[in-house]
């Protein structure tokens, strides 16, 4: 996926020529006008420059807003983040070695963890909620290392993965759109391939710890959190 974001390069120097009087002496000194249209260039070009500079850090959002594209790579890292956990809590993207299994309760089947992303389900909590919190965790990715199975359970000082065959992560076909800005919030918006059809995903966005997370999605007319 790429992030498209377009600086919007406005202002143009002006210029203009200098007026020379001449005496007996063949002295030369600018006239008054010259002075005054000196000026006006220069203050014309610092004007642009600073226009420019200040336009080239931001993009027009939905609704006239203006956002700044450090803003709009915070909202792709967190796309990413969550297609990254929802693969995980759908069984897979953790490397494992499949010849060494656990079973709890006689009936769910775990995999050691050769994954260099975690070795403790501690670390694995720690990778969850950076990325994610709120109704989104509580209601869908706390399962990942808590839960009833959980996802992840240590055994004999390694860390073991349940694997899985469930419908996972998100195939994104278009750029973030970004929207509701506030200083510690905002939205977003983007379109994935779903089974051959497009679906819109709206994405709750909150900054926590000092981390942009996501704390809630809604997909078409779905239930808040639910594919």
């Amino acid at each position: 996926m790429c992030v498209i974001a377009s600086a919007l390069m406005c202002g143009s120097i002006a210029s203009c020529g200098k007026s020379v009087g001449t005496d007996s002496n063949s002295k030369t000194e600018p006239s008054t006008a010259a002075t005054e249209a000196s000026s006006e260039a220069e203050t014309t070009a610092a004007e642009a420059e600073t226009t420019t500079a200040a336009e080239s850090e931001t993009t027009t959002a939905e609704g006239g807003e203006a956002v700044s594209e450090e803003l709009i790579a915070e909202a792709a890292n967190i796309l990413n983040n969550l297609n990254t956990i929802d693969y995980i809590g759908g069984g897979s993207s953790v490397e494992v070695d499949e010849s060494v299994t656990y079973t709890v309760d006689n009936k769910y089947p775990y995999t050691k963890v050769t994954d260099s992303r975690f070795s403790s389900v501690d670390e694995v909590k720690k990778y969850v909620t950076d990325a994610v919190t709120g109704s989104l965790l509580e209601k869908r990715y706390k399962v990942i290392y808590e839960g009833e199975p959980a996802m992840f359970t240590d055994h004999e000082g390694s860390l073991w993965f349940l694997q899985g065959a469930r419908g996972c992560g998100f195939t994104f076909n278009s750029d973030p759109v970004v929207s509701d800005v506030t200083d510690d919030s905002f939205t977003i918006t983007v379109t994935f391939d779903d089974m051959g059809a497009d679906s819109t995903m709206v994405v709750k966005a909150v900054k926590e710890d000092g981390l942009w997370k996501a704390s809630s999605f809604k997909i078409n007319d779905n239930e808040e959190n639910a594919r």
